[in-house]
């Protein structure tokens, strides 16, 4: 079982299309897709293609927590230091 939707070094993430990252989230997501959640990867990618240049690490989306039965929307691991990302796209609060 995977413990993330996507993985990729930065380097890779950067290189890589949207769309084919989301085509890979799109497959490992278990349930009906709805508009709000593919805008939202979309956003995701685009921002964080943005914020990661010249970033040396590796990303995670959907990150399995385990024990906790939870995903962190993105896992950015930098040397030793690891980042949660927790993004709300389209929400006006964080619940």
């Amino acid at each position: 079982m995977a413990r993330s939707y996507y993985n990729a070094s930065t380097q890779a993430f950067l290189q890589a299309n949207p769309h084919e990252i989301l085509g890979y989230l799109t497959q490992a997501h278990h349930h009906d897709l709805e508009h709000l959640q593919r805008n939202a990867w979309l956003a995701q990618i685009d921002i964080l293609h943005e914020q990661l240049k010249g970033v040396e690490g590796h990303i995670f989306f959907e990150f399995s927590i385990p024990r906790m039965g939870n995903r962190a929307d993105n896992i950015l691991l930098v040397g030793s230091t690891l980042f949660v990302i927790e993004f709300k796209i389209g929400s006006g609060s964080y619940d």
